[in-house]
């Protein structure tokens, strides 16, 4: 049976682009629409299991078609990303959420966060589908790549401008509509821009830049989640750490909780009630981070710098004073140090003779200071090329050392 052939046509994915979005680009190369693709030339039927998990008969025969990689095929969707971004797809599992969101302890400390089990539940995987998308890159015509994390709640923000995702309706490339249409880019907060930063460098690096240090994409996510979770904790349950949680969300303007009178997990939310969650995620950290909260959770120390250190007299930090400079006292143990390193070291010793020398023309007084050198222990012979040269000098140069002293 022959291979199936190459199509002669067909654009590279962009970096960390969703399959849907490639398959999307490819069709628009033949005038075609992708369900007809789908169907027509590569024989399989459906299209909301692109970016989830397809199935390894569409991937191989994308593969062939396009040759790329069967791995980079399969991480441009969901099923691509486990364990890193989710432990499994498997949506059975009851101590699913326990294990991955309250594993970690940021904003409260262990005593205060209630673990739940439930069924039914996959790490970030939304229960409606989310359409939305950076502006700026849909409207570039060389760039109409829709992110595979814009398919999550998971980020706020575009990586590369800043600005914040908007709602669109339409296939891009074809006919693309935004839901505010008239309204000019909206540049998003160093919180949610750092933060989401952090996001995309966890889904195209494997790791992610704390002030403490770095980690793995796998903890990100989690600590992320974890976080996300802790806002929405109520605050009978947070004791004498409830404080922590209203100052988050009086810091990013939104209602206690988002307006959430009970717990429900983050994924299955409203979008809009998403949205708010992720900008409180992105306030909480900044707020760490610039020390404005001290927040018991385990995990907090991460975005944390940790203090410089150096050498210290031994006392306790809280019993140490900062000690008054003794400049004579460091000066002679300079002139002390170029003594030693002068009995072994000629351009040292003929370095600190003029020093010594400056301002004596007296032949006598240069003799007399060459031998307390010498009882120094530095050998004559390193001073050899010093003799009185008249009246008004006192070095000669004869090894084509400068005189700069």
């Amino acid at each position: 049976m022959k291979p199936a052939p190459r199509w002669p046509l067909h654009p590279s994915p962009k970096e960390g682009e969703a399959l849907s979005s490639w398959l999307n680009r490819v069709a628009v190369c033949y005038q075609m629409d992708m369900l007809d693709l789908l169907e027509h030339d590569l024989g399989h039927g459906q299209v909301d299991d692109l970016d989830t998990a397809p199935p390894m008969s569409l991937l191989t025969a994308l593969s062939q078609r396009s040759g790329i990689e069967l791995d980079r095929l399969r991480d441009m969707s969901f099923a691509g990303w486990v364990p890193w971004l989710l432990d499994s797809f498997d949506d059975r599992l009851p101590a699913a959420l326990e294990t991955y969101a309250f594993q970690f302890l940021v904003l409260l400390p262990k005593r205060n966060r209630k673990t739940r089990s439930i069924t039914g539940w996959r790490a970030w995987l939304p229960s409606q589908s989310i359409d939305r998308a950076c502006p700026l890159c849909l409207n570039d015509p060389a760039n109409q790549a829709v992110l595979l994390a814009w398919k999550l709640p998971l980020m706020l923000s575009c990586p590369l401008h800043g600005c914040w995702l908007e709602s669109y309706w339409g296939v891009p490339g074809r006919f693309l509509g935004w839901e505010n249409a008239d309204a000019a880019p909206r540049t998003a907060s160093g919180a949610i821009a750092a933060m989401d930063r952090r996001t995309w460098q966890a889904l195209t690096m494997g790791y992610v830049e704390l002030p403490c240090r770095r980690i793995h994409v796998g903890l990100w996510f989690r600590l992320l989640r974890t976080l996300l979770d802790e806002l929405n904790t109520p605050l009978s349950q947070c004791e004498a750490h409830a404080g922590y949680i209203r100052h988050v969300w009086e810091g990013c303007g939104h209602p206690l909780r988002a307006g959430q009178s009970l717990w429900r997990p983050y994924e299955i939310l409203d979008p809009a009630v998403q949205l708010q969650m992720l900008e409180a995620a992105a306030t909480a950290i900044d707020l760490i981070e610039s020390k404005v909260l001290s927040p018991r959770g385990e995990q907090a120390t991460l975005f944390v710098s940790e203090p410089q250190t150096g050498f210290s007299n031994g006392l306790p930090v809280v019993e140490r004073k900062k000690e008054p400079a003794n400049h004579w006292q460091e000066a002679v143990k300079a002139i002390n140090d170029a003594v030693a390193e002068a009995r072994h070291n000629p351009e040292t010793a003929r370095s600190l003779f003029a020093l010594a020398s400056y301002g004596r023309r007296d032949p006598a007084a240069l003799e007399q200071l060459r031998a307390t050198f010498a009882k120094e222990g530095i050998p004559p012979e390193f001073l050899s090329h010093y003799v009185p040269d008249g009246p008004f000098a006192c070095l000669r140069q004869n090894d084509g050392l400068s005189d700069k002293f």
